[in-house]
């Protein structure tokens, strides 16, 4: 693993570019403004009476088109019993049956005894854009508004509880985004809605901030909570508080805070597949909350409003092609009248490639086209942040028409099989997995940075290279110290993509002190049962895709091909689907060892092997693929170049 203090210095470019993760705004510089500052009437929270750049207003919302789309919306948004939802049905109608019914549902609310974040999130959600949006609704009077406030208040001392210990999960990120809603609702109204409100302006500024600053766009979990219930849920109190305080947010972040909030969302946008699937890193969720089907489009909708982001207006554009209205899930249909009926930004193709992450770890995401028939690849490695990361670091992803190489098994438990090293693709070093870390819980980015090198050894790998050339796209990443103490020295994967469909991983590893390099198993999951195997290389096919894979180090070699773990393939969570495991073995020996792997991709019948050849020095590694050379440094700072 490279040390932190030589990785700095490499990457000291990339620093000038995008900052220091962690670092404070500048000086005098407030992402959210003070508490005081909070404006005084009625309705402030995504809603203003009057017109400005940062939020939408009474009028305009009033004066939506009322077409067949928006007649939809608003007739599912009836249905709902969610006072919110209500709410916003008399904002827009001016149906006085609206408002009475979710007065009345606020007023006959009772806490349960026991919650959790989805109980904070969801209630606090709801009562406080209903009791903003009905504050000057006749029938909602100052004894009802304090009865409301008593009501709501277990939930919130439960989820100043529950949302106060990790910056990483997504209980914080839920729990406090609702409780800001309910904050910004009630400010004013007594001294435990102001105290609340200063509790979690501090939160978001000085601990939640910095951390998604730190991320740089990286998911801090599996990506189904994370873009769901992290981000996700953070854009409602983003837009809460551009509101409520008349400014611009997410300008601030951009400006002070290295754009985290921009990358997040073309970090969730590149890692979509044409399948509405997330690429699978990390525990898979089930169903509609793997992938971009249910409750992704308000939210990303209201940010993409918010940054003026073209990627965001492309990905809205073609979800609604997708899913219609139904993309907007109960509640998040009052987004699609305050934001996605207000989107103005012209759609542009998203970048075709980014890192998300930084150089102490990341995803890196390349694609072919924006179109649905995309080759797109993903590269893993980063370091430990929550508990539904796997084993896995160095691992990468091919899709193409479906998945062609992917994460084996499925979330049917916490910390099941799924986790294990032998699911993935990447390497078991003298038969060991990578290690298990256990996780703990960071209440500020300083407290996990010092466990990075403290009792739990969260570090893990680096991606400390990342270029985009165009016509190709490659990564470099270390995971020497994801495996078992005195195991590696060194392991460095280089992965290059060459448009549309080549894939070159170079892997080269030094031995520990006083021991070998030990037996390398390179592992490839496909979703087939029976992977061709023949010419010293394995091929897979989907209904219109293939993938083949074959060793330049050792030409020839014919790779062993065993069951992997059943894997969920589709949105169907009643489904799952044979993998195999093809393992390319090399045996153990002293001192240094490179590997060089070929992976194409393409569609109808496997074509001719694509000319490869490769040469290794003590300075570099070459590959020559039909007739132009890539070189892959052996040593810091790694890269890749094209001649």
């Amino acid at each position: 693993m490279i040390p932190r203090h030589v990785l700095g210095a490499v990457v000291g470019c990339w620093v000038l570019l995008v900052g220091t993760a962690g670092s404070r705004p500048a000086h005098g510089a407030e992402i959210i403004p003070p508490v005081a500052k909070i404006v005084k009437d009625h309705p402030r929270v995504m809603l203003r009476p009057k017109s400005g750049p940062h939020w939408i207003s009474l009028a305009q919302l009033k004066a939506l088109p009322r077409d067949a789309e928006f007649k939809k919306v608003l007739g599912r948004l009836r249905g709902e019993r969610t006072a919110a939802c209500q709410a916003m049905v008399w904002l827009l109608t001016g149906e006085k049956t609206a408002a009475e019914v979710a007065i009345k549902r606020m007023a006959g609310y009772k806490a349960p005894g026991r919650m959790d974040a989805f109980d904070v999130w969801f209630r606090c959600r709801e009562m406080g854009l209903a009791y903003d949006w009905l504050y000057h609704y006749p029938g909602f009077t100052t004894a009802l508004k304090a009865k409301v406030r008593q009501n709501v208040a277990p939930v919130v001392k439960a989820g100043l509880r529950i949302a106060d210990d990790h910056v990483f999960h997504n209980y914080v990120w839920m729990g406090n985004s609702g409780l800001a809603l309910w904050a910004l609702a009630t400010a004013g109204e007594d001294a435990e809605a102001d105290k609340l409100l200063k509790t979690i302006r501090s939160r978001f500024t000085d601990r939640m901030f910095p951390a998604m600053e730190h991320l740089n766009g990286l998911p801090g979990d599996a990506l189904g909570y994370w873009y769901n219930y992290c981000p996700g849920s953070g854009a409602w109190a983003i837009m809460g508080f551009q509101s409520a305080f008349e400014t611009d947010v997410a300008g601030a972040i951009k400006e002070h805070q290295n754009d985290w909030l921009s990358r997040q969302l073309e970090s969730m946008v590149l890692s979509t597949l044409p399948d509405m699937r997330f690429i699978p890193w990390g525990d898979m969720q089930r169903g509609v909350d793997g992938g971009v089907t249910h409750e992704i489009a308000g939210p990303y909708d209201a940010l993409t409003w918010a940054l003026k982001s073209p990627a965001g207006a492309h990905f809205s554009r073609w979800l609604a092609a997708q899913r219609g209205v139904n993309r907007f899930f109960r509640i998040h249909g009052v987004l699609y009248f305050l934001y996605t009926r207000h989107l103005t930004t012209p759609p542009a193709d998203p970048p075709l490639a980014m890192r998300a992450g930084a150089a102490h770890g990341g995803h890196a995401l390349m694609r072919s086209s924006w179109k649905d028939d995309a080759t797109i690849v993903g590269l893993r490695c980063c370091d430990f942040y929550s508990g539904h990361s796997h084993w896995d670091r160095g691992t990468f992803v091919i899709y193409r028409n479906g998945l062609l190489a992917c994460d084996a098994g499925y979330y049917g438990k916490y910390r099941g099989p799924q986790l294990r090293t032998d699911a993935h693709n990447t390497l078991l070093l003298g038969g060991k997995s990578q290690r298990f870390v256990k996780g703990t819980w960071f209440k500020d980015l300083a407290a996990f940075q010092a466990q990075l090198e403290g009792r739990y050894k969260l570090e893990l790998g680096d991606m400390p290279f990342f270029k985009h050339d165009g016509k190709w796209t490659a990564a470099a990443c270390e995971f020497a110290r994801s495996y078992p103490p005195g195991t590696i020295k060194r392991c460095v994967r280089q992965l290059l993509y060459v448009r549309p469909g080549t894939v070159v991983v170079v892997d080269d590893l030094t031995a520990a002190q006083g021991k070998n390099v030990p037996e390398v198993q390179w592992l490839l999951q496909v979703p087939t049962a029976a992977p061709a195997v023949g010419k010293g290389s394995v091929v897979m096919k989907n209904a219109k895709s293939w993938l083949r894979c074959r060793s330049l180090t050792a030409p020839g070699t014919l790779p062993g091909v065993g069951k992997s773990q059943m894997t969920q393939l589709s949105r169907d969570h009643r489904k799952l689907s044979p993998v195999s495991r093809v393992t390319f073995t090399y045996k153990e020996q002293p001192g240094k060892l490179t590997l060089v792997h070929l992976i194409e991709v393409g569609d109808g019948a496997p074509g001719a092997l694509l000319a490869a050849k490769h040469t290794v020095t003590a300075d570099a590694v070459e590959v020559t693929l039909a007739g132009k050379t890539y070189t892959f440094s052996r040593h810091m700072p790694f890269k890749v170049s094209a001649k």
